[in-house]
Order: structure tokens, then C-alpha cells, then sequence
């Protein structure tokens, strides 16, 4: 398990501090790294079911900003969400966020570079959206992602 410290650096590239280190943790683990580690600690949980929830999360989180900036109808909002949570999109958020040097992969994974892969990054930032939700609350989900979002919003912006 990688130490607080040695998170803190991603905690500050996504803007957010866990109370709980074991729900970053947790959204950082491949079901791969869980399988192999699971002799050592049998209770090593994996990301999987946080991705569930996280996929959820965002996809309110983003239905609920794009209403904030005008967006009204549902083929509007369906559209731009649409391409904001594409996983595309998601894995050019985890690369700003170096995650491919935090997310946790089994051994031939790792040989592989598998934690690079656009899917497994998108992946992981769901489980990070699910570990703030589950550490505090929708309302801090949603500040992260919104902040995460930013470089992005003026895209969208309905006034331009």
C-alpha cells in the first residue's frame, strides 16, 4: 500500500485531501494488483466497484454544472455530457494528473504499461470521483470535478 505521503502529491494535483488515504488507495488499485496481492492481504479491494459509483457521480456532477452554465434541454445536456465524459476525455483529466505514476497494476501489467491505456486511466478518475463521494460528500464530488473541468468549460460556454 502506498503511504499518505506519498500520495500527497497527487492529492494536490486533484485538489483534494482524503480524510480516508484508504479510498484513494482503493480507487488507485487494479483489479489485477488486488489479484496478486490478495495472499499477502486478503482484503486487498480493488477499484472495480468503485468505477459503479464514480460513473454515477460524475455523470451527475456534469448534468448538474452544464445546467448552471444554461444548458437546459435534455438533448443539450445529453450532447455536451456526452463528450465530457468520454473516456477520451477522462484519460486526458488522468494524464494531467500523472495518475499513470499512482495507479496500481499487476506485475505483467506493469510490464505492459497498462496503466498508461486511455481506458484505465478514464477508468480510475471514476473511482476517484467515487472515493470523494464516499469520503465526504456529493457536494465536495462535485467541487473537485468541476475544478478538474476547467480548462474545458469555455468550450461549452452557451454565451460564446
Amino acid at each position: 500500500m502506498t503511504s499518505k505521503t506519498d500520495l500527497s502529491e497527487l492529492e494536490r494535483a486533484i485538489g483534494y485531501e482524503f480524510k480516508d488515504p484508504a479510498l484513494l488507495g482503493r480507487a488507485l488499485t487494479t483489479k489485477s494488483y488486488s489479484n496478486e496481492m490478495r495472499h499477502i492481504n486478503p482484503e486487498c479491494e480493488d477499484q472495480d466497484g468503485l468505477r459503479t459509483l464514480g460513473d454515477a457521480v460524475l455523470k451527475t456532477v456534469l448534468c448538474d454544472h452544464l445546467m448552471t452554465m444554461g444548458y437546459s434541454t435534455k438533448g443539450e445536456i445529453t450532447e455536451v455530457k456526452s463528450t465530457l465524459e468520454n473516456g477520451v476525455f477522462l484519460a486526458q483529466i488522468g494524464k494531467r494528473f500523472h495518475l499513470e505514476d499512482n495507479i496500481r497494476v499487476g506485475k505483467g501489467s506493469t510490464e505492459q504499461k497498462h496503466q498508461e491505456e486511455p481506458h484505465v486511466l478514464s477508468e480510475t478518475i471514476e473511482a476517484l470521483v467515487a472515493a470523494i463521494y464516499l469520503d465526504r460528500n456529493y457536494e465536495s464530488a462535485k467541487s473537485a470535478v468541476v475544478k478538474w473541468y476547467e480548462p474545458y468549460w469555455a468550450r461549452f460556454d452557451k454565451k460564446e
